[in-house]
């Protein structure tokens, strides 16, 4: 009677581990959902209305601040939902990485205000390094989450990371080179990225990937 207990237990205990990745994945899921909703609802928040020392330009200020750094939220938020999309488990590593993902995704509007209220060399340039963090993070995150599913397309797999990554380290080092002569020039065209980034994500290359992982995972 022990032993068929015994038996039981670790039948129990396997389809419990066997089980747990999918669980994992669809509560991380929720749950970077929800995070992000906190962000982006203390982000409005702290909107200051016109009054007392607070003019209507400065007002308008702190609006054009909020939608600067809710289109950089957002569009991480699109990218890590499309890997979530065809991600069916989740293990301890995905975890760890989503979570520090989200921990300086929350920095996002910090720096944002810094940089828009002091355009200098020191907060274009810590701007810059924190959005390239946060890129090579979410980068990270897709290749955990789909590289052993890219046995029949490798080839695309490895040629789209190549490419993005390359493009995502050319992007912001050029930035972050122009910040130290011209911040404010990179001021400019570093707010301008996440809402041409996020207005206009689709490239060739990617949704061929996305659709080769979507076959690959239906």
């Amino acid at each position: 009677m022990a032993q068929i207990d015994k038996k039981k237990a670790m039948n129990m205990y396997r389809k419990v581990q066997d089980e747990l990745p999918k669980q994992t994945k669809a509560h991380l899921e929720t749950f970077n959902d929800g995070v992000i909703a906190i962000y982006i609802t203390i982000m409005a928040l702290e909107l200051p209305y016109p009054h007392g020392d607070v003019s209507f330009h400065s007002f308008l200020g702190t609006i054009l601040i909020f939608f600067i750094s809710f289109f950089v939220i957002a569009n991480f938020w699109y990218d890590i939902h499309r890997t979530f999309l065809t991600l069916d488990t989740a293990d301890h590593s995905i975890v760890v990485v989503d979570f520090i993902l989200l921990a300086f995704l929350a920095l996002i509007p910090v720096m944002t205000k810094w940089v828009m209220h002091t355009s200098t060399e020191a907060s274009v340039i810590g701007y810059g390094i924190l959005y390239l963090l946060v890129s090579l993070l979410e980068l990270l995150l897709f290749y955990m989450a789909h590289h052993q599913r890219f046995n029949e397309y490798i080839h695309y797999f490895r040629t789209f990371l190549f490419l993005r990554t390359g493009s995502v380290l050319l992007i912001n080092l050029v930035l972050i080179g122009l910040a130290t002569q011209y911040p404010k020039e990179a001021m400019v065209l570093y707010l301008l990225l996440p809402i041409i980034s996020f207005f206009f994500p689709q490239f060739r290359l990617k949704r061929r990937v996305h659709n080769h992982i979507t076959k690959k995972g239906g």
